[in-house]
């Protein structure tokens, strides 16, 4: 597969959304795949996280 093959698979696949089943809502496959690689690195380990403290912060200022 060349490059420039993948280049524009990738850019179809970037514009693609997906229909959530019994939700008028559509999520855009960029958010799908950065959740699923979140999930695999905090899963993994490659990513711990952050404290309940730094969470607090975060939502409440």
């Amino acid at each position: 597969m060349s490059i420039k093959f993948r280049k524009s698979a990738i850019r179809f696949l970037v514009n693609q959304a997906i229909e959530v089943e019994g939700d008028e809502e559509t999520i855009p496959i960029t958010e799908i795949v950065q959740s699923q690689e979140a999930w695999e690195n905090y899963r993994s380990g490659n990513d711990k996280g952050i404290s309940s403290k730094d969470l607090k912060r975060k939502l409440l200022g």
